[in-house]
């Protein structure tokens, strides 16, 4: 029954608007298959139809996939979310579509379960690219460009680190974003952030020791071409006097950097309440803002706020 159930699709997935419509109704169970059935799970692979950067409307497979790569490209990349929209224009993938290379758009929180246990195919690995480890071809030009810049901004890491705390695993430098200045990824062992959020959904998945054991393990990845990070990096020259708007400036990159990794906020209040603040510096005059605007509680502590606050428009400026 199983072979011949296996064949009839892939007869169906011949025509495409036929299996188009099959799949929309019974995508779910294929990839449930991939996940419960290893015997079967390479023919069950080669009936997956997902969206990508490059497919515009359309549902490619895997092989077309494969048939699309570039020549140096030995790896398929994907990215798992809520939302295409979302999905196609994270940070994760920024030099990925720069450099033209395909990512398959992932919206089904079936594809978690189902991608885990394929892990490959034909002989092409699958990278999740909202993982601490995406290998991006680089040149030699560009490689040596990315030494230069991991030794100018160790000491930028060494402070993001230091005021984030046991928030952040590790603060590095990456060459994954060409738009934007920081994004969160995470390690390869332990779920992803789509995978945490499905799990917290559970009715059993509250505080266990399983949750506590492969709960993400966030690294802030930072762009070091983004005219942000050069400013943080200008600021943090001394590392033994770093002020409080610097201080304020990488938790909102932190903080920021959650939502665009679709992570969830720890404190959203926090995180209104520095918004609040930027935009009241922003539209008060200088006078004006010792008095109408309230310190902004810090999630490491709650010490009183510097006398005289900087700008901070004007240092993001």
């Amino acid at each position: 029954m199983v072979k011949k159930c296996l064949e009839l699709f892939q007869e169906l997935s011949e025509n495409k608007d036929d299996y188009a419509k099959f799949y929309e109704s019974f995508a779910k169970n294929l990839k449930l298959g991939i996940h419960e059935d290893t015997a079967n799970r390479d023919k069950l692979a080669d009936l997956l139809r997902y969206s990508s950067t490059r497919s515009g409307n359309e549902m490619i497979s895997l092989q077309d996939y494969i048939d699309n790569m570039k020549p140096e490209q030995k790896s398929i990349y994907y990215i798992i979310g809520d939302n295409k929209t979302a999905l196609a224009n994270s940070p994760f993938i920024e030099v990925l579509k720069k450099k033209g290379y395909e990512v398959l758009l992932m919206t089904d929180a079936m594809d978690e379960y189902c991608i885990t246990q394929l892990k490959e195919y034909k002989d092409h690995k699958l990278i999740d690219c909202t993982k601490d480890d995406l290998d991006i071809p680089l040149s030699d030009d560009e490689k040596a460009a990315k030494e230069q810049q991991k030794a100018e901004l160790e000491t930028l890491c060494t402070v993001a680190k230091s005021v984030l705390g046991d928030k952040v695993e590790k603060v590095v430098i990456s060459h994954r974003m060409a738009n934007s200045p920081a994004s969160i990824s995470t390690a390869q062992m332990g779920w992803s952030a789509q995978m945490a959020k499905i799990m917290k959904s559970q009715p059993l998945g509250g505080d266990n020791m399983l949750m506590s054991f492969m709960l993400p393990k966030k690294t802030l990845e930072l762009n070091p071409d983004h005219q942000v990070i050069q400013s943080l990096r200008k600021r943090v020259a001394d590392i033994d006097n770093v002020d409080r708007t610097t201080r304020d400036t990488i938790w909102l990159l932190y903080e920021t950097s959650l939502l665009t990794s679709n992570f969830e906020l720890d404190e959203p209040t926090v995180y209104a309440s520095r918004i609040y603040k930027l935009i009241a510096l922003g539209i008060s005059d200088d006078a004006d803002i010792e008095d109408d605007v309230e310190d902004v509680p810090t999630l490491e502590d709650d010490a009183q706020v510097d006398a005289a606050e900087e700008n901070v428009m004007e240092e993001i400026d």
